[in-house]
């Protein structure tokens, strides 16, 4: 997040979230941080929104998000957050933070409702503890290949596509897409409003075949400096 909007976001989001608190708030909902609204922080969230981590504040616990309630809301009807830089409709993403119309409706059910941790008669969510188990068998695949190239139309080494980055100037956008040998066209995404503070990889959901012949077109916007770093096994 740069820091005039970090600055800002904070700044508005206090005064929004300031105003909605009280000692005896309402509560109106069933939805609570610990059962539904605390698993959504840790899926989508807490990857920058944690102790030391990139964004302004910590949501990883009740006591760290509730004063951000209504901030929270804004943010993600409007879909200013999580942050993803990748249009919808160009290119599947297995690492897309973005939340779903239901997730959406739960988090705005749980503000409009009060904001609570809990309720009575009710068990509690998983939270955002660390889990165990989820690491899965070690990939005993030799690691992909980083290759760098600048933005036009380039050739493309073999091999399987697996993620993808843009480097460009703030604000630049570019759209991606493969060429194959016999002309069809593979669209791997359309980066818009790059953001150099965050700049993920992207990781297909399907890794691309690329057979021999096949090239890499990346058509930019107006600016000084644009690059593509493969990641390729």
């Amino acid at each position: 997040m740069r820091p005039i909007v970090a600055l800002g976001f904070v700044a508005g989001a206090a005064c929004l979230s300031l105003a909605h608190l009280g000692a005896h708030t309402r509560i109106t909902t069933t939805v609570t941080w610990e059962r539904e609204i605390a698993p959504i922080m840790k899926a989508r969230c807490a990857t920058c929104h944690q102790e030391s981590g990139r964004a302004p504040m910590s949501l990883t616990t009740y006591e760290a998000a509730r004063p951000w309630a209504r901030a929270i809301r804004h943010e993600v009807v409007t879909r200013r957050m999580p942050k993803w830089h990748a249009a919808r409709g160009y290119g599947d993403f297995s690492n897309d933070p973005s939340l779903s119309p239901f997730e959406i409706q739960l988090i705005v059910a749980w503000v409009d409702g009060g904001a609570p941790k809990s309720l009575p008669n009710t068990p509690p969510g998983p939270g955002l503890s660390p889990s165990h188990g989820e690491a899965g068998a070690p990939d005993q695949q030799p690691p992909p290949r980083q290759v760098a190239m600048p933005c036009g139309d380039r050739a493309l080494p073999s091999g399987r596509l697996m993620a993808i980055r843009p480097q460009l100037d703030p604000g630049g956008s570019v759209r991606v897409t493969v060429v194959l040998p016999d002309g069809q066209r593979e669209i791997l995404g359309w980066f818009r409003d790059f953001d150099p503070e965050f700049a993920p990889m992207y990781t297909l959901r399907i890794p691309l075949a690329i057979p021999a012949g096949a090239r890499l077109v990346s058509d930019a916007s107006s600016t000084q400096r644009c690059s593509i770093e493969l990641s390729i096994r």
